[in-house]
């Protein structure tokens, strides 16, 4: 028996990172090629679908989530998950997508309180005469990150106490499989917690449940490792790989990046991409000079004049006093003639402005967290603070502040750093308060700046930030 594993495919199904029109050996479509679909094979993929790149975006603009299920039901997937992604675009879209999938959907802590909508919390079969039991879960942080509005429709229970309910329902299976929309908050290794919250439980649950096989996903991380007994697979993002667990008398995994040419049924979606790729080529303002990420310490130390612009941008939509702004691991830049593309592949997530009220205290206090990112050693001069590396790469919960001047003294210890903070030129004053706008991911305190998630909020925007730069560029010129 053989399990084929996809996760986080973010809509990358076209041999492309959208960087370029270059053919590149990697998407969904490449991975097919590889496929088996005998009877002792079973396609599972660990959702994240229907948002991430630019190809998912120009779908969504149609507003027909059904072209993205044709193509996940052209990789004969038998079962998915959601992912806290998955949800970024309302109900509607969400049940236009589930509705046209041909695999069956487990996310047992996921409730459709309209009835609607065919979402399972697990499923018995036999294969190869074993009883196979398989659950689906994602992580309950979707209560926190996505908009109400888009969860009008939806309960999104507890994980832990679900698994606990229905693993009851599994536990006669010869195998027993998880297929968990969330990661390790442990250092695989050691063992060690590594992020005291309950966003990713994948330690946990691998300790105190016997599943045979955890299928993961949500950290973007390659894992292939026993736990306490349990296999543990995850995948990084975007199709640049997928993972083939093999069953016998044990079980084997292989994580396998995408070398063939695509699956020949990428010749009836390829209109899509073409249009996609000469669209995201046509430039949309004009630039003085380049705004180009400089190396991630360098950035850190001394600022970013592209967060800055973003920043600007932001304050002029929103009317606030601060901006903030992270960057994605990797990011692209702009150019003097900046195209869509470049919006898309500069700031990539699918987050919202929240402007909130804080005090100089709690302002103070998020700086503070905000350069543990950065240490200084005498020997090693400045590095980057391990815990944005592992277990998984964090870049993005480092912030680019505008609107406020301050010192940092990088040779402090962390939380001990920063002094002098000063708003249009003036030495803050105990108890002043500012409207300080960031995204929506961040107001729910991840990252660890939990000072934020109790912020009073002044006001949520609808619009996507990316959609804002994108306009404020086209009106600009």
């Amino acid at each position: 028996m053989k399990i084929y594993y996809t996760s986080d495919v973010h809509g990358f199904f076209f041999p492309t990172d959208y960087l370029d029109k270059e053919y590149k050996n990697t998407g969904l479509f490449c991975q097919m090629a590889d496929f088996s679909y005998d009877k002792n094979t079973l396609r599972i993929d660990g959702g994240d679908t229907l948002e991430g790149c630019a190809f998912v975006d120009m779908i969504h603009e149609k507003n027909d989530a059904k072209i993205i299920a044709d193509i996940m039901n052209e990789a004969g997937y038998d079962f998915y998950t959601l992912g806290n992604h998955d949800f970024n675009f309302g109900y509607d879209y969400l049940k236009s997508y589930v509705d046209s999938m041909n695999a069956k959907c487990l996310t047992a802590n996921v409730i459709d309180k309209t009835g609607n909508l065919e979402i399972y919390p697990y499923v018995k079969f036999k294969m190869e005469d074993k009883k196979i039991g398989i659950i689906g879960l994602v992580t309950d942080w979707i209560n926190l990150w996505e908009r109400k509005e888009n969860l009008e429709n939806f309960e999104i229970k507890n994980s832990y106490e679900t698994l606990k309910k229905y693993y009851k329902e599994i536990q006669d299976c010869d195998l027993k499989i998880l297929i968990y929309h969330g990661g390790l908050e442990i250092d695989p290794k050691t063992k060690k917690i590594l992020k005291d919250t309950d966003e990713n439980i994948g330690g946990k649950i691998a300790k105190e449940f016997d599943f045979d096989i955890i299928l993961a996903g949500h950290t973007h991380t390659r894992f292939n490792e026993n736990l306490y007994g349990t296999v543990f697979v995850e995948n990084k993002a975007n199709a640049v790989e997928y993972s083939l667990v093999d069953i016998g008398d044990e079980i084997a995994v292989k994580h396998i990046e995408s070398i063939k040419k695509p699956d020949y049924r990428i010749n009836k979606y390829q209109d899509y991409n073409d249009v996609l790729q000469n669209i995201l080529d046509i430039p949309i303002a004009k630039l003085d000079h380049d705004l180009l990420p400089d190396t991630k310490i360098n950035m850190a130390i001394n600022g970013s004049k592209l967060a800055d612009f973003i920043n600007k941008i932001l304050i002029n939509y929103t009317n606030s006093d601060i901006s903030i702004t992270s960057f994605a691991n990797e990011i692209e830049g702009f150019r003097k003639e900046i195209t869509q593309r470049d919006v898309l592949l500069t700031y990539k997530f699918p987050n919202v402005p929240v402007t909130c009220e804080i005090d100089s205290k709690t302002l103070k206090d998020a700086l503070e967290q905000n350069y543990t990112y950065i240490h200084y050693d005498e020997e090693k001069g400045f590095f980057i603070n391990e815990k944005f590396l592992s277990p998984t790469i964090e870049h993005f919960n480092f912030d680019f502040f505008y609107g406020i001047e301050f010192d940092v003294d990088f040779k402090a210890d962390d939380y001990n750093k920063i002094s002098n903070i000063k708003f249009k030129g003036e030495k803050i004053k105990k108890n002043q308060k500012f409207k300080i706008t960031m995204n929506n991911y961040r107001k729910t305190g991840a990252g660890n700046f939990t000072m934020y998630s109790n912020l009073k909020v002044i006001k949520e925007y609808q619009k996507e930030i990316k959609n804002i730069i994108i306009d404020y560029l086209k009106e600009k010129k």
